[in-house]
This record gives structure tokens, C-alpha cells and sequence, in this order.
């Protein structure tokens, strides 16, 4: 999966819940997900929201995703995204919005 097929991949589950786990931190987000403004970088800019509030407005960034630190990306079995970028691995999952977040593996 390259850069763009990653993008486009992450930018199909705006508005929908999600849980993203950044590795080795085990970071863990879950949201619903949002593409926030990412002018000036060659990448894609993506945060979370709290599900259970409708008018709640993402906060932080969830995902940064830039061209020149991508290394790889594939989609596991389970249907999560596993992106390598740098030394980070990104895992992002769909998930039902009333469910607990995934162990980050």
C-alpha cells in the first residue's frame, strides 16, 4: 500500500469511530475520527472526537501522516491499518462506538 492509498484509506473512516494506537508508546485514541486542515505539509492531519458527544470537536492531532517519513503500510486480517512511519507504527481500527479500545496488538 503506498502514500496515497494510506490517505485515502484513513480519509474513507472520517466521521466514523475509531481507535488508534501509536506504537511503542501504546498511545491509545478512541474517537471519531476527522481530517483536520493540513495546509503547508506534504501529508494528511487526522483527530479524534468523543463519540458519545455529537457536538464535540476533535482535539489534537490522532494521526499525522507525512510523505517523506512513510516506510509501509498494510491492512491486517482483522481489518485494522498497520502504517509504519519513522520509528512510530500507527494502528488504526474501526470499532462500534459503544465498545472498549483494543489491546494495541
Amino acid at each position: 500500500m503506498d502514500f496515497d492509498a494510506v490517505v485515502a484509506h484513513v480519509r474513507g473512516w472520517c466521521t466514523q469511530p475509531v481507535v488508534v494506537v501509536l506504537e511503542p508508546d501504546h498511545s491509545v485514541m478512541p474517537g471519531v475520527l476527522h481530517e483536520i486542515d493540513s495546509a503547508g505539509i506534504d501529508g494528511a492531519l487526522f483527530a479524534v472526537a468523543d463519540p458519545r458527544d455529537p457536538d464535540a470537536r476533535p482535539t489534537g492531532i490522532a494521526i499525522a501522516l507525512f510523505r517523506d517519513a512513510f516506510v509501509s503500510a498494510r491492512v491486517a486480517d482483522d481489518g485494522a491499518l498497520h502504517l509504519h512511519q519513522g520509528r512510530i507504527e500507527i494502528i488504526v481500527r474501526r470499532r462500534d462506538a459503544s465498545s472498549a479500545p483494543p489491546p494495541g496488538r
